[in-house]
């Protein structure tokens, strides 16, 4: 029993890793892709957002089918989309072609996103839920660190496209391991999910997890690009943009400390949305030497707002509505995806500095801990 659900936390990290890692692929390559087909800043935010508009039209549709159909089916054909949608993206000659790969990423990940995390709700009981979502946590600063820092190696050795192909080899081992892995439980019939989706605290909880994934994404997105045009070598400028992520590799010590604390998950995230709100205008300020210390301490504070989110659906909804609870989740997790880097594109279109862009990501901390301070769970 140990074994087999540590096998489960693996199963879902390396699946939602695999979408992830896919995901953010493409900002190391976002200077060689402007420069390649001539794109706005804007125009090249649609390789981003477009993996996350499926995400937000599915999510809870794919939460509903988790709950009927059980963890596995979704998780294998979402696995296998987003395997041939990078090989799509591998062969790609046009912006469109990359376009629509990246669209049909956002297919496989939607059902992916939904589905594997209810493989740890199936086999963690709640005094250690905390650690085991601060653990599934770290899928996105391992990611962003993993694409950053290999990404834009290989292509600069053996071109963009073999990013790729990457990226497609690692969602095809996901696929394997979604494959082998079983469930504890039969999923549930569906039956009051609407009645389920009328609390409205798990519609803050989404709004919270929006803004954070605005500000992670759309700083992860965009950090390499504007840390360039401070002079900055591009290797340099890709460790700054993953320092937040790098910071959040704490989720599994912050996840134990909320179920030290007997599981209480609020006041952590209002302790990460407060940080966002007074640190991300700090890069604008402070000397190029310190922009690395900046980053690493908000990464820390903002660790703990994965964990505390994650373990919260079942509190908020009650047990047995998880699926549908990571559905809604999914859903503004995705927004976050479109209206981070989107908007924050326009703002480097817009204006002459990048002042703005900070400003504008400590506005999104800033709603995240209102809305932290309204909520309420179980």
């Amino acid at each position: 029993m140990p074994s087999e659900k540590w096998n489960a936390l693996f199963v879902s990290f390396f699946a939602q890793f695999s979408f992830l890692f896919a995901l953010q692929s493409v900002p190391p390559l976002l200077p060689t892709l402007i420069k390649e087909f001539g794109l706005r800043y804007a125009a090249a935010s649609s390789l981003m957002w477009l993996v996350a508009l499926p995400g937000v039209l599915l999510a809870m549709l794919g939460g509903s089918l988790t709950e009927k159909y059980g963890v596995k089916p979704l998780a294998i054909i979402g696995t296998a989309i987003m395997t041939l949608s990078s090989a799509l993206c591998f062969f790609s000659a046009s912006v469109a072609s990359l376009q629509i790969g990246r669209l049909f990423l956002g297919v496989g990940g939607a059902m992916v996103v939904v589905s594997v995390p209810v493989l740890i709700l199936q086999w963690f009981e709640k005094a250690e839920l905390g650690t085991a979502m601060g653990v599934f946590g770290l899928t996105m600063p391992v990611a962003v660190v993993a694409s950053f820092n290999t990404q834009a190696i290989i292509a600069s050795d053996y071109g963009w496209r073999t990013a790729f192909l990457v990226a497609s080899v690692v969602n095809a081992l996901s696929l394997g391991f979604c494959v082998l892995t079983t469930e504890r439980r039969t999923a549930s019939n569906g039956k009051n999910t609407l009645t389920s989706l009328r609390s409205l605290n798990i519609w803050m909880l989404g709004g919270v997890w929006m803004l954070f994934n605005m500000a992670a994404v759309g700083y992860s997105t965009w950090g390499k690009t504007i840390f360039t045009g401070y002079g900055l070598p591009a290797g340099t400028a890709d460790l700054l943009a993953s320092t937040l992520m790098l910071g959040t590799l704490a989720t599994p010590l912050t996840g134990l400390i909320s179920d030290r604390v007997g599981g209480r998950r609020r006041p952590f995230i209002i302790l990460a949305s407060l940080a966002m709100f007074l640190l991300f205008p700090a890069f604008a300020f402070v000397h190029a030497r310190f922009l690395i210390l900046v980053g690493l301490t908000l990464g820390l504070l903002i660790a703990f707002l994965p964990p505390s989110v994650f373990a919260l659906p079942e509190e908020i909804l009650g047990e047995g509505k998880g699926a549908i609870g990571w559905g809604v989740l999914s859903a503004f997790m995705n927004l976050g995806f479109i209206l981070g880097p989107l908007s924050l594109g326009y703002v480097l279109d817009s204006s002459s500095g990048t002042s703005m862009v900070f400003f504008s990501l400590s506005l999104f901390g800033l709603a995240a801990l209102i809305l932290a301070i309204l909520l309420r769970s179980r």
